[in-house]
């Protein structure tokens, strides 16, 4: 009986054996799609991925060969690609007795087209998209990162084709949750740094409450040594005039309560040349428009530093921005004969606690 018993537990632990190894080894092949079923149930949009890797060890599992396309009208470029998106349990929450999960992008793409119709353009996803993203991973996402990443905006209905783009884009978002237990505040913060136009240089800093009903936050941003020549393909197409020579420098300051926001964007063009008869000659209405636009950033320049720059006061609300047009003339004039521009950022920290209790930025 004992030999019998023995036959049978060791049978019995064999075929545990094996149904384990069969659902380890299926269970990436349900996870995609799992993943895939999700991704096909976005209005307008289907994605696709080609294969996932289980890490079951630390609690997670990667994504390879990620891509979201849209499905109607005619976008030559998908919405969103990535070669891996990692989604893991934040272990280091975890220690602090948080329950919650981060996400890692490796070199994903965004591709934003502006078009004269809607099913021709593409612009961010709404709430189904997050939501999708949510239903993924079974835990709240706590902290996500983008590692040399590229967002691109194009418009193909321009001659040429119009593709602005920022690479070598790193993100690191942090205390997502709002918890006191993963962070020793209840602020959100995201850090982001880039190159636009694969030169120059981006940097940004965004304190948010992720669970205000409305746009909550606080946010400093810059663009530094970006030649102006390489803006000539979006000068031209939106604005009819081209570069010869400087570089632009931007500095941006935005806060928001509960969607009514103020702010400023502060652009300082130095040494900026536009129109040359010698190549501007083609079309004689570019030639007038560019000879004016020219002459007139020329007059209405800071002539000591070789500088045309303002400051464009923004306030209203997300739903109806207002930028103050005669406030951006005045600063123009200012520049030119008062006090030039810097296009840089005050010393001062944001603070998220501050906008919360500023009456001047009215929620």
């Amino acid at each position: 009986m004992k030999a019998i018993y023995r036959s049978k537990l060791v049978w019995s632990i064999v075929v545990l054996v094996v149904a384990l190894l069969v659902v380890r080894a299926m269970l990436p092949i349900w996870v995609r799609d799992y993943v895939n079923r999700k991704l096909s149930e976005m209005e307008y949009y289907r994605g696709h991925v080609a294969e996932v890797d289980l890490h079951l060890w630390r609690g997670a599992y990667s994504i390879h060969e990620v891509e979201i396309k849209k499905t109607s009208g005619r976008v030559p470029v998908p919405f969103f690609s990535a070669p891996v998106i990692d989604l893991s349990v934040e272990w280091k929450a975890l220690f602090n007795g948080a329950l919650v999960g981060e996400m890692n992008f490796e070199r994903p793409k965004i591709n934003l087209v502006n078009a004269a119709s809607k099913a021709n353009s593409q612009a961010p996803l709404d709430e189904p998209w997050t939501q999708k993203v949510r239903e993924l991973f079974p835990l709240k996402i706590n902290r996500f990162t983008v590692n040399n990443g590229e967002v691109h905006y194009r418009d193909y209905s321009k001659t040429p084709d119009v593709d602005v783009v920022l690479d070598r884009l790193d993100i690191v978002a942090t205390n997502l949750t709002n918890s006191t237990k993963v962070a020793e505040t209840l602020k959100a913060n995201i850090e982001m740094k880039g190159r636009p136009l694969r030169e120059g240089s981006f940097t940004a800093e965004i304190n948010l409450d992720p669970y205000a009903a409305k746009p909550t936050f606080a946010m400093k941003s810059e663009v530094d040594s970006l030649p102006l020549l390489k803006l000539n393909e979006f000068a031209k197409a939106y604005a009819g005039i081209t570069f010869e020579a400087g570089t632009l420098r931007v500095a941006m300051e935005l806060n928001s309560k509960q969607g009514a926001f103020r702010g400023y964007v502060e652009p300082v063009f130095d040494k900026m040349a536009i129109f040359d008869p010698a190549h501007d000659n083609e079309n004689p209405i570019d030639f007038v428009w560019q000879g004016i636009v020219g002459g007139l950033t020329r007059i209405i320049r800071n002539h000591p530093k070789d500088r045309f720059g303002t400051k464009v006061p923004l306030s209203g609300s997300f739903d109806d921005p207002a930028p103050a047009m005669m406030d951006t003339i005045f600063n123009v004039l200012r520049n030119a004969f008062i006090k030039a521009f810097e296009g840089k950022l005050g010393n001062d920290e944001i603070d998220l606690e501050k906008v919360r209790q500023d009456p001047d930025t009215k929620g």
